[in-house]
């Protein structure tokens, strides 16, 4: 059973990525799980909302807007429409997210899932984890108690639900306060000035539980644990605390692969709504509306206009574009500041001989696990592929975060392979051999962070500047809100319902 999937919100840019079609065709469907491919319609020119990018954030908001009547044109530089949502599949038919994993239960993507009628797989939070030399196979099914006695002796369990206790209270006053747009309350703002890294040394932890917590959210930003402020770890580390809820939240996967989720999206709009190929290089705010210059196919100009204008790249790619009147002074210094922590994604096809290295007693795998090695963490997907599962060959896919990424980013991926096979051989021995072939993608810049060594912080003034819309103009994405496909959501249900908010504007 496939134990977590991380969020890794989406991964940026690509290397090796399969990419899509040189077009668009619009999918007719009567719900997400079948299509039939329409003639390729050229996009319009003009809408009241124009859309940069077709991530998960610019086709949510184009699909928002629809529900209330409002058209858009979504532009995508791109031949692929999807952004950090990628689903590749190989020769034989397996397949793999070449970028974004997994939704937790408490995204507003899950409720967009649902209402899409898409087919999920359900999984608990926590995984099996490698501690300091010693594998802690994860139990329990979801139950706090036996998957807690599995890795902590009786006094760190008391001490890891003391500190879940206080994070959790404090995550519910975050809760209370910026996520409701209300100022935080000054122990809040203290978290702003101390690293996650120190705010956990401050408890005096038993090591291992410390341990548990930072190999537990450091996958999940992508950048080490000392270098983002407190709150922005207590915001990251919720999804797997004990809560009235329940132990962790529970995640999931679309069925038969994340690309699913975009391609539904894309059905619910108009065949003329999104232009591919179409590289924005200008946008222009006037008395009554937007420019913008758009290259198309690398090859000519052309100019789109609309009332209001949606950029939803990641921030660093922001400064590509050129701004008529210039972005403030304040989202400059926002943009400029936020940082991207790196993955590298490595996908070996193993030999079903090699099953058993990952086995308990019972044979149930004990994948996915948390390692503190060059690893990363490792999933089991072959249960996402269907079709029998005795005698087939395995899908592992090792997730390689912050300084494991950052240690093979420039290499050849040669040694990118060897390096990773045997860090994985060092976790199970004798797998190294049963390896048939990889696929390798690097993120040099995949999620965001926002740096404590530069005063930054997600929950700072700068990043509620950057949120607001400048005259015209909004910035959204999950760059501008967390690491997560959640921020995505987020950014784009709360830019859609200013954008109706404003229709006045828009006629």
């Amino acid at each position: 059973m496939l134990k977590k999937w991380f969020g890794l919100s989406y991964l940026l840019v690509a290397m090796l990525a399969l990419q899509g079609c040189a077009g668009w065709s619009q999918q007719k469907r009567d719900d997400a799980s079948g299509s039939t491919p329409a003639a390729v319609v050229t996009a319009k020119k003009d809408a009241p909302v124009i859309i940069v990018g077709s991530g998960l954030t610019g086709l949510t908001i184009a699909y928002e807007l629809k529900k209330k009547g409002i058209d858009s044109l979504i532009i995508e530089s791109s031949p692929r429409i999807g952004g950090r949502i990628q689903t590749v599949t190989f020769a034989d038919g397996m397949t793999a997210e070449a970028h974004m994993e997994e939704y937790f239960a408490r995204s507003p993507a899950v409720a967009l899932l649902k209402e899409l009628n898409l087919p999920l797989i359900e999984d608990v939070a926590h995984s099996t984890v490698r501690l300091e030399g010693k594998i802690y196979p994860y139990q329990g099914e979801g139950d706090r108690d036996q998957y807690l006695a599995g890795i902590f002796n009786a006094e760190e369990r008391a001490a890891f639900l003391k500190w879940n206790a206080k994070a959790w209270d404090i995550y519910s006053k975050l809760h209370a306060s910026h996520y409701e747009g209300k100022p935080l309350p000054p122990e809040l703002a203290e978290l702003l000035r101390i690293s996650f890294a120190e705010f956990i040394g401050r408890d005096k932890l038993p090591r291992k539980v410390s341990e548990w917590i930072r190999a537990t959210v450091e996958p999940e930003m992508a950048i080490e644990w000392d270098k983002i402020a407190a709150l922005d770890g207590i915001d990251e580390i919720r999804l797997f605390l004990d809560t009235p809820e329940g132990f962790g939240e529970k995640n999931y996967h679309v069925d038969g692969g994340n690309t699913r989720f975009t391609e539904a999206l894309t059905a619910r709009l108009n065949p003329d709504q999104i232009m591919t190929q179409g590289r924005v290089t200008a946008i222009e705010q006037t008395a009554t509306g937007v420019k913008l210059r758009v290259l198309e196919k690398e090859r000519q100009y052309i100019e789109v206009t609309g009332r209001m204008a949606v950029v939803t790249v990641p921030v660093n790619h922001i400064g590509r574009i050129q701004f008529s009147p210039a972005l403030t002074a304040e989202k400059w210094k926002a943009i400029n500041t936020t940082k991207m922590g790196s993955y590298i994604k490595v996908h070996f096809r193993v030999a079903p001989e090699a099953v058993p290295l990952w086995s308990d007693k019972n044979g149930e795998s004990i994948l996915t696990m948390l390692s503190d090695t060059q690893a990363g963490s490792i999933y089991d997907v072959t249960n996402l592929q269907g079709g029998e599962g005795a005698g087939k060959d395995s899908l592992l896919t090792l997730l390689l975060h912050a300084k494991f990424a950052q240690n093979l980013m420039n290499l050849p991926l040669d040694e990118v392979r060897e390096k990773s096979a045997e860090a994985l051989d060092g976790l199970f021995p004798g797998v190294r051999k049963h390896i048939k072939y990889s696929e390798i993608f690097v993120y040099p810049q995949a999620v965001a962070y926002w740096p404590l060594e530069l005063g930054r912080s997600r929950f700072d003034a700068l990043a509620d500047d950057l949120r607001r819309p400048q005259g015209r103009l909004y910035f959204g994405g999950d760059t501008t809100v967390d690491s997560h496909s959640e921020g995505a959501v987020v950014s784009a249900l709360n830019i859609s319902k200013s954008i109706i908010a404003r229709q006045a504007e828009l006629k």
